[in-house]
């Protein structure tokens, strides 16, 4: 029984379609056609503008309810995905949570 339901395959110029083997009580055929994506040649894209403080350099932080407000750290990384607070900053002192970092929006920090 396994063998009369196998299913066969052809394609016909990149189309590939699929036609299940029914049993020979059934009188409805399932027919599926997937087509297949042709490859086109990308533009070149031209490079985003980097966002942000570079990686390594001295911030001041402007947030007012920081922990770390009036105070330095070294940038750690800056996430280009558009996220709220992409600059992560790194601290040399630690909060009350025993934290030593933390993300800031654009806004907030000042390269120095």
């Amino acid at each position: 029984m396994a063998s009369s339901l196998a299913s066969s395959t052809m394609t016909i110029s990149s189309v590939a379609v699929f036609q299940p083997k029914v049993a020979a009580a059934s009188r409805r055929q399932n027919m599926v056609c997937r087509a297949e994506k042709e490859a086109k040649p990308k533009a070149a894209e031209a490079p985003k503008p980097v966002i942000g403080p570079k990686r390594g350099s001295t911030v001041k932080i402007l947030r007012p309810e920081s922990y770390w407000f009036n105070d330095t750290g070294k940038v750690v990384a800056v996430d280009q995905s558009g996220i709220r607070y992409p600059v992560v900053v790194r601290f040399t002192k630690q909060n009350y949570a025993g934290v030593s970092t933390n993300n800031y929006a654009l806004d907030e920090v000042v390269e120095l």
